[in-house]
């Protein structure tokens, strides 16, 4: 049977009982036999305040310690807090005196009309005797989610700094490869001009020989067009014929140092080349480096 219709004084009483805890306490047994009779001490163990006549019973009783203390010492007490708003119904902007079982919802004297039928209404005091919620165990779960909350803020954080750091990182590892191959274009430059000079230095050296060979072969060549000349012009029929016997065989010598000369291959440039690899990384243009993270191990950003 549900007990939404509670005589206003037992409402009164309730929420005496509920928002004004630092004044006038009723005892709570006697309040359970619809008696209202005043509290003179409180038992923080049980978190319930008792008359004198209740006191014995509760300490013989029930089970458990009991710390009992009287109503007068307030500092024992406890004190009433600012709930923030959360004793207010938020459908109804009055304060909340009573809870629905059967819906599991908390309840102002408004929300009570729409539950009257409901098998299960109680008062908070009577619902909180009945079952005292374990809000050690809220406490306790909400430091273990403080906790996890502080280590959550904690990885975000290092996770900040981890990529601060990061990009200084990159910063000097790029710079550092910039320089590496820098200094290695550099000792490939040094060592091919090295080469580039000693090939260069044979292959004058060869073609000095060359140019020597031919102004040799020239000069002669051009003393036997003067000795033509004048025999052709001058000469007696049988100068001529000997002259003609004769420059068969100087003829045959003067062609085979010509092509001794021709046959006698002079570079007269020199080229350089890159390996394929090289030309690929060109090819990549800025690409060419990678940025791995946690999520992305291997792909270009």
């Amino acid at each position: 049977m549900a007990t939404a219709g509670l005589r206003d004084s037992d409402r009164d009483t309730a929420g005496y009982f509920i928002g004004e805890c630092s004044v006038t306490q009723s005892c709570e047994p006697c309040m359970k036999n619809n008696v209202s009779k005043t509290s003179t001490v409180f038992c923080k163990d049980c978190d319930e305040f008792l008359c004198n006549a209740c006191k014995n019973p509760h300490t013989v009783y029930k089970a458990g310690k009991h710390d009992i203390v009287k109503c007068q010492d307030s500092k024992s007490l406890p004190a009433g807090v600012d709930m923030k708003g959360l004793e207010i119904c938020q459908e109804h902007g009055m304060e909340i005196y009573f809870f629905c079982h059967d819906h599991s919802k908390l309840c102002c004297s408004k929300c009570v009309l729409t539950h009257r039928k409901c098998d299960r209404l109680d008062e908070i005091a009577k619902a909180f005797e009945q079952k005292r919620p374990n809000l050690q165990a809220v406490k306790q779960s909400l430091i273990k989610f403080q906790s996890e909350a502080d280590a959550i803020i904690e990885d975000c954080k290092h996770a900040e700094s981890g990529l601060n750091d990061s990009i200084a990182k990159i910063s000097s590892e790029t710079d550092a490869m910039r320089d590496l191959l820098k200094k290695l274009h550099e000792d490939a430059k040094q060592k091919l001009l090295s080469e580039a000079k000693q090939f260069q230095t044979l292959e004058v050296r060869g073609i000095g020989n060359k140019l020597d060979e031919t102004y040799n072969v020239k000069e002669e060549i051009n003393k036997e067009v003067s000795m033509c000349c004048s025999v052709l012009d001058r000469g007696t029929p049988t100068q001529k014929y000997i002259y003609a016997m004769k420059i068969k065989e100087k003829l045959n010598t003067i062609e085979s140092n010509l092509n001794k000369q021709h046959s006698i291959n002079s570079s007269s440039s020199m080229t350089v080349s890159f390996p394929r690899e090289i030309t690929t990384l060109l090819e990549m243009g800025n690409n060419f480096i990678k940025l791995n993270c946690d999520g992305n191990k291997t792909g270009i950003l």
